[in-house]
């Protein structure tokens, strides 16, 4: 079974601190100092095990401004896909301590693969979007709400949603070529330790979160027959349209 741990970075857990140090440096080759930076950074990690061992692992910092809740989801190490059960369970955590209040969502992405699985998840509610457009002002007005209550985000680009990492954890891999298009066409190039801005909205009301939750049920459906629907989003990057997405 699956069970997800939300722990305080403030609190003493040299177990799990040493844990999360063993799986960094098992899927990233990230060192012992790293990890700690965060620690000292961050307020929360969040944590999915099996059986007691840790299969994922993601820094997480929140803050309250005018009745609203932000969440931004930091550095995440995982085991294979286990990081998206990760980000599920915690998000229904979030929606249930946040009735009927609005939550905004950031990440700064810098894996291609993990852009193309989030915007699976998300579809065209989480921007920038598949079509290249203006970012609406609301949206960019939320996006530097995050930028200045966190100061680790870093040149932000509230306009193209780009951000620039200090500590980059960027690994050259192949990419699809839709989504090195999609990404060359913004003038965002990851091997310069730039950063995809991923923003999505939870919305406050019962009846616009239930219709949230079901399209997030529908984009998981969809990660689970991945096999069979990665080329489908991966034609909506090209701009494409595939009526059953």
């Amino acid at each position: 079974m699956l069970t997800i741990e939300i722990l305080n970075t403030r609190d003493e857990q040299s177990k799990t601190k040493k844990e999360i140090i063993s799986l960094a440096r098992r899927v990233s080759q990230i060192g012992e100092k790293y990890v700690h930076s965060k620690l000292e950074i961050y307020d929360q990690v969040i944590c999915l095990r099996r059986n007691q061992k840790l299969l994922a692992a993601q820094f997480v910092q929140s803050f309250e401004q005018n009745g609203d809740f932000f969440v931004y989801f930091g550095p995440l190490f995982s085991r294979m896909s286990c990081f998206l059960e990760l980000f599920m369970q915690y998000l229904f955590v979030v929606m249930a301590d946040n009735q009927e209040r609005r939550i905004h969502l950031l990440a700064e992405i810098e894996n291609p693969e993990v852009l193309l699985l989030f915007k699976a998840l998300f579809e065209d509610r989480a921007y920038p979007k598949f079509i290249n457009c203006p970012v609406p002002n609301e949206i960019k007005e939320k996006v530097h709400i995050f930028s200045e209550n966190l100061s680790h985000i870093h040149d932000l680009d509230s306009d193209r949603l780009t951000s620039k990492s200090i500590d980059s954890l960027y690994q050259k891999q192949s990419i699809h070529k839709e989504i090195e298009n999609w990404l060359y066409s913004r003038k965002i190039d990851l091997s310069q330790c730039m950063n995809v801005v991923l923003y999505a909205t939870i919305p406050d009301t019962p009846d616009l979160r239930k219709d949230f939750i079901m399209e997030l049920e529908h984009g998981r459906q969809r990660l689970g027959n991945w096999k069979d629907r990665k080329n489908e989003v991966l034609a909506l990057f090209e701009g494409g349209i595939v009526s059953n997405v």
